[in-house]
């Protein structure tokens, strides 16, 4: 979901890095030259914690020792945290406890094959985020032996967040962070306008639509970036919990625009899954969130921010229908 351009009078650095398997790119307009030194070495602290990539990853240390509790960093924690809370506020729709699934699929290694279905049905039974268990007093988890969690689906919008903050606290007062499916706008631009979004269009060049926005985090999912194919069909990298499979809903991209990168990291993956028809207990759940549903045949875009929502040519006629 890359950003528009934006010209400005303030001093403006950008800078690449690849880290959560994408490449970040920051651009800072700030006098502080140091800012964006501060956002990289967050972010890679807590790619260190959080990403199942990572052999020492708290995330790995709980999958290593399932069946045990396993003391975590507090980042960890309340992230865990949190995807149990979305998780149940999603219906399940959302869960963390997906990995085993993920992995059988050949996501994780990219040496991809179709399961067999006794092969679903075994790593079925390791999927449920009810399983989690926490220990407040310890800040400890646990989950079954078998079981496996990864955080790909909320840590990237939990971790823009805090480099956004780590600039902050460097004085930084406008800014954009793109990580890949994963936006935070850091105020405005300096001349006090909205920066602009280009949501991308699936398996298209370019942008299906353009939103402004200031001071939000935007998260987008949709099947188009990573998947196989095999005997003519295309098979995803995001799946239903509860087939285990590759989701099969009629949404081909799914935005979510709100102040926490976490829960729109999350929400994003969840209406991706859930389709068109659980759309509407979301928005109920989540008055404070905006929601942009791209289908075949019509996109679904939030009244909180339809003045500021626009589609490009090409894309203009698409039905609109306000949620």
């Amino acid at each position: 979901m890359p950003l528009a351009g934006c010209k400005a009078k303030a001093p403006l650095k950008e800078e690449e890095l690849y880290a959560l398997d994408t490449i970040i790119t920051m651009s800072v307009y700030s006098d502080n030259t140091e800012a964006i030194d501060f956002a990289e070495n967050e972010i890679k602290r807590l790619e260190s914690l959080l990403s199942v990539t990572n052999s020492d990853s708290d995330v790995n240390k709980i999958n290593d020792s399932a069946g045990s509790f396993v003391r975590v960093s507090d980042e960890c924690f309340e992230l865990i945290k949190t995807a149990k809370e979305v998780s149940k506020a999603t219906s399940g729709f959302f869960d963390v406890t997906v990995y085993p699934a993920v992995k059988l699929w050949g996501f994780t290694s990219s040496i991809y094959k179709v399961p067999t279905d006794s092969e679903l049905l075994e790593v079925k039974s390791l999927i449920d985020y009810n399983k989690i268990e926490i220990d407040e007093s310890t800040k400890s988890i646990r989950i079954p032996e078998g079981a496996s969690l990864d955080l790909g689906g909320i840590a990237k919008g939990f971790i823009a967040d805090k480099a956004a903050e780590a600039l902050q606290n460097q004085g930084v007062e406008s800014a954009l962070l793109n990580f890949g499916g994963n936006i935070r706008l850091i105020g405005s631009k300096p001349q006090g306008e909205s920066f602009k979004i280009g949501i991308k269009a699936p398996f298209k060049e370019g942008y299906f639509a353009i939103l402004k926005a200031k001071d939000i985090t935007a998260s987008t999912a949709g099947g188009y970036e990573r998947y196989f194919e095999e005997n003519g069909k295309r098979y995803h990298h995001i799946l239903n919990p509860f087939t285990a499979s590759p989701a099969e809903s009629n949404v081909l991209s799914a935005t979510v625009i709100g102040k926490s990168g976490e829960v729109c990291d999350a929400l994003s993956t969840a209406a991706f899954v859930m389709g068109t028809e659980g759309i509407g207990d979301l928005t109920s759940k989540y008055e404070d969130y905006s929601f942009i549903i791209l289908t075949e045949e019509c996109v679904y875009v939030s009244k909180a921010i339809f003045d500021a929502f626009e589609l490009t040519e090409g894309f203009k006629t698409l039905k609109i229908s306000l949620i």
